[in-house]
């Protein structure tokens, strides 16, 4: 008997993967060549998954590998763009991941019933991660969990989001919904509060609190803002605009470097030489 296929995940889909709670119906919006369906029934993780995308060459592919691995039962493929093709009632989970923060946001503005209908949504935006936080925010959604994948020399985030859940699976605690009521609450000092909503939007309260790599990440943030900065002081006609929106970007960094290592533990001379090599998708 021939070995059935068994994709091998990047470090980026398998954490995309590793987010998904066991016995979900998945989703999978623009499935490129399928593997995220086949590794998460393969996994048991996913029941079923319909595995979607808008060009048909990719899915084609989809086809193939989910024929080799024999799913055909449990996972389904659809030619049609973004979310268009999911109905009422078939999915608790969609993923979304490795697009821009404006096409995701799109593709849920176009069905943002079935959306918000899901138990999560999965995403994982390579860009403007704090553009989909606020998206996902003034829609209606709640943001539940970050995690942080690194591939290579780059860095990755992906957030679950509900309109209907409050926390994730497992989660007793959805740290990011206690950190914001308590910097909701700083009435008295509005410039500290916002800040911490800064801090919130581009990382995750989570991550920040948690998650001893995210150092890596920051420092290296904080060195690509500052030179940013200078050019930008330097330029003959200064964006001011500008050079307000990337101040208030390096404060946030260095409050929230600074926050995650004591959190975590993290020695700030060991990932100092390190953290400043690395990139961000």
């Amino acid at each position: 008997m021939a070995k059935q296929f068994t994709p091998k995940l990047s470090p980026r889909l398998e954490g995309i993967v590793e987010l998904v709670p066991e016995g979900s119906r998945v989703a999978d919006i623009g499935c490129d060549h399928g593997y995220i369906s086949i590794a998460l029934v393969q996994r048991g993780l996913a029941v079923s998954s319909i595995a979607s995308d808008i060009k048909a060459g990719p899915l084609e592919q989809a086809v193939k590998n989910i024929t080799k691995a024999g799913l055909n039962e449990k996972i389904e493929t659809r030619l049609a763009p973004g979310i268009t093709a999911i109905k009422s009632g078939e999915t608790d989970v969609i993923v979304i991941a490795g697009m821009g923060q404006r096409t995701i946001a799109e593709i849920l503005t176009e069905n943002m019933d079935i959306a918000k209908e899901a138990k999560y949504l999965i995403l994982q935006p390579q860009s403007e991660l704090a553009d989909m936080r606020h998206f996902l925010l003034d829609n209606g959604f709640k943001l539940i969990k970050n995690k942080l994948m690194i591939e290579g020399d780059k860095y990755y985030i992906a957030m679950v989001a509900s309109a209907t859940q409050d926390t994730y699976p497992g989660q007793d605690v959805n740290i990011a919904q206690v950190f914001r009521k308590r910097f909701e609450q700083m009435q008295d000092t509005p410039e500290i509060a916002d800040v911490y909503e800064t801090m919130d939007m581009l990382f995750g309260w989570d991550l920040i609190y948690t998650d001893p790599q995210l150092a890596y990440f920051l420092n290296h943030l904080d060195h690509e803002w500052s030179e940013a900065l200078v050019k930008l002081n330097e330029a003959k006609k200064p964006d001011y605009d500008r050079i307000k929106e990337i101040t208030s970007k390096v404060e946030a960094a260095r409050l929230a470097l600074e926050m995650n290592t004591t959190f975590c533990g993290v020695d700030r001379k060991l990932f100092e030489t390190l953290g400043s090599e690395a990139t961000f998708i």
